[in-house]
């Protein structure tokens, strides 16, 4: 099979890290960690396992870091290149196996915890329910990988050939959702769950900083899941500030304006020091943070009321540098939203990835998915992906069918 497969090399990582900055190609290029290049098919590790053929398989901004040498260190030693890359998927099941059968189109959830890994007791987090925080994820039948498309035994959405997948991992996709609704249930689901976990009130106003796929699955999940008073959203491109507000934001705020508009919107006071970025006297009741830089992460918290939770939902680079005063002043509380587990709903205990299978129909998902590029057309791809805000693109995805 062909597949793009991630080699870990520290010259390679380097040059990306500083070459890249420069010279995007470079990520592409004969240089990079990455290549199309003849694989072998991942082997089932167990008996129950399943082989399942991607179909769609998107580029996630986690993806963009690996490649750019961005992503923290911190993932090394839970991690085990060469892998096969793509961890979000919709695929169609290859072969019958227990209770699936061959040609089934299943969504991939691909945190790889403690049922996947044969681990028996699981982990305290994962008999929770809350198997993407699993503290054995270097442990058990495979190699470490916190996801599926970074472990080197389970192979990748990055392929025309085959993944292997844990049945607890499959999500049956019903006849009425397309691939294209499907491939964005994984992003959605991570949405659904940090919309859940910081849930903003019915009297209170949520502000979410940052509109790529991200940020708007956010505002989607925010307004048909935890219904607050207000949203206001801060998107950049023409196309974030339109899904945006077809999404559910009631306003939209360009980056340059967050101090200039949303104090006054918010019914805070705005102080300029001598230095540095504005304070704020007050604030929204709950942000969320969708880009995962310093200088957002740090508006994030300037412009949340004091005793507030602020919703890291973007993936931080390897490298922060950030004024946290005012954390301390407004005694804000900073919490991370990391993948999906089972949520509390309305009275029910769900998955998030159910929870956006329901959504995703209301939300028009499958429109937010595109342009389509062949295993061929990877570095085109990941080039559209590294520019969709400004081109008006909200979900890159490779076309595997």
């Amino acid at each position: 099979m062909r597949a793009l497969v991630y080699r870990k090399s520290i010259p390679k990582y380097l040059l990306m890290r500083f070459g890249s900055k420069r010279v995007k190609s470079l990520e592409t290029s004969r240089f990079s960690p990455l290549q199309l290049e003849e694989a072998s098919s991942p082997s089932l590790p167990t008996s129950e396992w399943v082989r399942v053929k991607p179909r769609l398989s998107g580029v996630c901004g986690s993806d963009l870091g690996t490649l750019a040498s961005e992503s923290s260190p911190y993932f090394s030693p839970i991690t085990s290149p060469p892998f096969v890359m793509g961890h979000e998927v919709v695929g169609e099941v290859a072969e019958d196996k227990g209770d699936f059968r061959i040609g089934e189109r299943v969504v991939v959830e691909p945190a790889l915890g403690c049922a996947v890994r044969g681990m028996n007791p699981p982990c305290e987090f994962c008999a929770s329910g809350r198997h993407a925080l699993c503290v054995n994820v270097a442990k058990g039948d495979i190699s470490p990988g916190i996801q599926t498309g970074f472990c080197h035994s389970t192979g990748g959405g990055w392929s025309d050939g085959t993944l292997v997948a844990h049945p607890s991992q499959l999500h049956r996709v019903p006849d009425s959702l397309s691939d294209e609704a499907a491939v964005a249930i994984e992003p959605l689901a991570c949405a659904v769950h940090a919309a859940l976990k910081a849930a903003p009130k019915a009297d209170e106003t949520a502000l979410v900083v940052g509109a790529g796929s991200v940020g708007l699955f956010t505002v989607a999940a925010i307004k048909h899941l935890a219904y607050p008073k207000r949203i206001i959203c801060v998107a950049k491109h023409e196309r974030q500030r339109m899904e945006a507000l077809r999404l559910g934001a009631d306003e939209v705020v360009h980056p340059k304006d967050v101090y200039e508009k949303l104090p006054a919107m918010f019914g805070a006071e705005r102080y300029e020091p001598e230095l540095g970025k504005p304070v704020v006297m007050g604030g929204a009741d709950v942000v969320f943070e969708c880009v995962g830089a310093s200088g957002t992460m740090e508006d994030a918290v300037r412009l949340a009321k004091p005793g507030v939770r602020v919703a890291l939902v973007g993936m931080p680079g390897h490298k922060n540098s950030l004024d946290l005063t005012a954390l301390w002043h407004k005694e804000v509380s900073l919490c991370g939203t990391y993948a999906y587990g089972m949520e509390e709903y309305g009275g029910e205990r769900v998955s998030s990835f159910e929870l956006a299978m329901r959504l995703a129909p209301e939300i028009g998902l499958e429109t937010m998915v595109g342009p389509r590029f062949r295993l061929s057309e990877y570095a085109e791809a990941i080039s559209a992906a590294r520019s969709a805000g400004r081109s008006g693109n909200v979900k890159v995805v490779f076309d595997l069918r």
